[in-house]
């Protein structure tokens, strides 16, 4: 936590989206513009029948190019001016902005830009939204201090960060007027200038969407680390990693890079490569950046040489040996059951459950298990001990298994799911240390 101090919060991030908004508007209305143009000339009698929807369309798009014209102006300046006072700064799962009345929390992994002003008195945190958080510091001291906390930061039990590609930025907006300006002149040479101009629109556009089709690398990926291993996410999926799995890491100039059991190399770019590449772009942003690896170096040196625990009398107890899910489960809560305490049957203790459970070195397989057979006790220990290991999972299909066993009610299908993603290894083959789940 830090003290009581003045922050200015700028909220850019509304002011961008309605300025793309008008932006997107113009372009399609430019775009049915341009259809109309062709329609018209070869749809004879019928013209005004075609015509009718291209009118409709362009008419609403007017008012929303009008509606975004008159309101841009007023979003910037509202957001130039922002919402000013005294302020305690707390870090947690969140940047949290706490003020008498009001409380606003940005998400860390949003916190992705830094500077310092001239003076040294004022740091300026910026979202990957836009958004600016400034906040005055006594000394320069505190701004790094308050960067290594946001690099440092856990959210539900998971450490995350942004993940970058070493690409050039997208080039759809010049892509699309390029195209459309060639195609434009080459037509004019043969045709009217009004079709010649259609044709050049229509032609930049399907250019244009064709670009953000097969721009799959510029979706945004993130790193999340659990106590059982790495996460890559994006809108794609994800592809789950055991620490296990690692057998080396190195650090590289923009990130981590690992080598995997079967050496497989895997970069993460945790230091956005526009940063190297515009030098007034460096300074805390840098330091923020190198944070966040060192961050996941420590993290890697934590777990590395550890290995597999040995689970023991208690793994071998909640191993699943083929049974179907719900013979799995009624065996497994009768483990911790008192029922279980006949001299004949092989007894599973409450603190040997959860330590198998907690152990992010175990297989996915003995920790579902153990969530399941804890899940018949309904105490509130119990229950929040096990979202806390749930919330420590960074393989989603596992900490969704855990979640439901926590409340009671495991879908079947979801335990199949969590236990087909958590690196099986195939008899026949060499272990399977990367798992991809949709």
């Amino acid at each position: 936590m830090f003290k009581r101090c003045g922050v200015l919060i700028q909220p850019y991030a509304d002011a961008r989206f309605v300025g793309r908004l008008l932006t997107s508007a113009l372009a399609w209305l430019l775009v049915v513009f341009s259809i109309a143009s062709l329609v018209e000339p070869l749809a004879g009698r019928l013209a005004m029948v075609l015509l009718m929807p291209f009118v409709l369309l362009g008419s609403l798009l007017v008012l929303l190019c009008l509606a975004c014209m008159l309101y841009t102006p007023l979003a910037w300046l509202c957001a130039a001016v922002g919402s000013s006072g005294a302020a305690v700064v707390r870090v947690s799962n969140a940047l949290w902005i706490e003020r008498p009345g009001d409380r606003r929390a940005f998400p860390l992994l949003s916190l992705t830009r830094a500077g310092l002003s001239s003076s040294g008195g004022e740091v300026a945190l910026r979202t990957d939204d836009g958004d600016v958080i400034r906040v005055r510091v006594d000394d320069p001291v505190d701004a790094e201090r308050l960067l290594g906390a946001i690099a440092a930061g856990r959210a539900r039990g998971t450490w995350s960060a942004r993940l970058y590609d070493d690409v050039p930025p997208p080039l759809r907006r010049r892509l699309f007027v390029g195209v459309a300006t060639l195609v434009s002149l080459i037509c004019w040479s043969v045709l009217d200038f009004d079709l010649a101009l259609s044709l050049g629109v229509i032609t930049g556009a399907s250019a244009w969407a064709l670009a953000a089709l097969l721009r799959e690398d510029a979706r945004r990926r993130v790193l999340v680390a659990g106590s059982d291993g790495l996460s890559l996410r994006d809108e794609a999926g994800e592809r789950f990693v055991s620490f296990g799995c690692i057998e080396r890491f190195d650090e590289t100039a923009l990130g981590v890079e690992l080598v995997l059991t079967g050496g497989e190399e895997l970069p993460l770019t945790l230091v956005p490569p526009q940063l190297l590449r515009d030098p007034s772009e460096t300074g805390l942003s840098m330091v923020l950046a190198e944070r966040r690896r060192e961050h996941l170096l420590a993290l890697l040196r934590e777990r590395s040489g550890r290995g597999a625990r040995e689970v023991g009398r208690a793994g071998a107890l909640l191993e699943r040996r083929g049974l179907p899910a719900p013979a799995w489960r009624a065996a497994l809560r009768r483990l911790v059951s008192e029922a279980g305490a006949d001299y004949r049957t092989a007894k599973l203790t409450r603190e040997q459950a959860f330590a198998v459970l907690e152990d992010g070195d175990a297989p996915a397989e003995v920790r579902i298990g153990a969530a399941l057979a804890l899940s018949s006790s309904r105490d509130v220990q119990t229950v929040e001990r096990l979202r806390i290991a749930a919330d420590g999972c960074a393989n989603r299909d596992v900490r969704i298994a855990i979640e439901q066993a926590a409340e009671g009610d495991v879908d079947d299908g979801m335990l199949e799911q969590a236990l087909s993603s958590s690196a099986a290894r195939p008899a026949a083959s060499a272990p399977r240390c990367v798992t991809p789940a949709a």
